[in-house]
This record gives structure tokens, sequence and C-alpha cells, in this order.
């Protein structure tokens, strides 16, 4: 090989060489990055952690594999706001709303707890003197608050006073008379605020067909 071979062949084998060692530092960093934060679920910090999205992990091994894959771990607390969590019928503690994700995990990052409080008439459509059960959930516990019956189209209302149970819920009942129809009463709006402030409605129809 000629002088001249051989330092083309040498500057050939440095370029080989600057690269090789280029791309394993690239992939140690990255190594690293994941590596790192997989390590926060090392020593049961995978049960404080979830998913993006809010799903929590069955075990380390689950975690570590999400993290290592570059997945992204937020605190358990803020499971409530992910996934669209965070909007209608989540409420803070006094009723009030969230304007976005990062209002909602900031909330719960200050031991805030985040209700989604709900209100069911079943059957929602009925015929005179068909019972509607009106099902609370999500509210504070053993909490007193105002339900509040309007009836449709007329706006007249009843107010009534309903204590949620331990679990913060109530099964409240209600009926269109023999009558109501005549009256031309079309439905009800149900709507219970507790004593707190955390709120929620739902509604029946009266059916007047023969």
């Amino acid at each position: 090989m000629t002088r001249k071979h051989r330092l083309i062949a040498t500057a050939a084998l440095a370029v080989c060489t600057a690269a090789a060692l280029t791309f394993g530092i690239a992939t140690a960093t990255a190594g690293g990055g994941n590596s790192a934060n997989a390590k926060l679920c090392q020593k049961n910090g995978w049960q404080t952690l979830v998913t993006a999205t809010g799903d929590t992990f069955q075990n380390a091994g689950e975690c570590t594999d999400y993290a290592a894959d570059g997945g992204t771990l937020r605190p358990l607390s803020s499971a409530p706001c992910l996934n669209d969590g965070w909007q209608a019928p989540a409420q803070r503690s006094d009723g009030t709303g969230f304007g976005s994700e990062a209002d909602c995990t900031a909330y719960t990052a200050g031991d805030g707890r985040v209700f989604k409080p709900s209100l069911k008439a079943v059957p929602s459509t009925v015929k005179e003197e068909e019972n509607i059960a009106v099902i609370a959930s999500g509210f504070h516990a053993n909490s007193t608050g105002q339900w509040t019956i309007t009836v449709l189209p007329s706006n007249k209302q009843s107010t009534l006073t309903a204590v949620t149970d331990a679990n913060g819920g109530f099964t409240g009942s209600n009926v269109f008379t023999a009558g109501a129809c005549a009256l031309g009463d079309t439905g009800a709006q149900y709507t219970y605020v507790d004593g707190s402030g955390v709120h929620a409605s739902a509604s029946a129809t009266l059916d007047c067909t023969p």
C-alpha cells in the first residue's frame, strides 16, 4: 500500500471511530434518562404513581417497563384529573369546577379532593303515578343538603332537605300525581346541592300519551 493509500485508510478509520463513539454516547444518554425515570417505580414507588392517562400499575415491573419505554409517570393524586377527568362533573370540595387539567392537578397536589357527583332519575320517562327513584352519589358523606324539584314547563319549585349517607349518596322518591298531564306538566328537573356546595342535576319526562 502506498503512503497516499495508507493516509486515506487511516482517515476513514478515524471517521468511523468518531461516529461509533458519538453513537455510543447518545445511546447511553437516552438509556440513562429512561433508567432514572424507571427508578421512581422502585421501593414501592409504583404504588404512588399512575400513567399519563391515570391508569394504576399492578406491580413494580409494570411500572418500570412503562417508564423505560418513555411513558410519563404522574403522581397518584392527579389521577382524577387526567384523561379529561378534570372536566364536568368534576368539582372542588366547595362545588367549583376546574379551568384545565393543570388547574385540577395543582389542586390535588395540595391534598384537594376531587368530587364527581351524580344524580339520576330512574326511570327517566314515566306515566302519572309511576314512582321515580332519584339516586344521588359522589357527594360529601353525611352532609345535609337541599334537593330542589322543578316542575316543567311551569317552573314551580319545591325544596326538600336530604342528608347523604356515609358513602355520599341517598335515594329519594318522586311521582307525578293523577291529573298532572291535564295541568300541562311535561317533566321535572331535579337538583341536589350538598352542605358544602357540591351539586348535580337530573331530569325526568312525563309521558302523557294515552
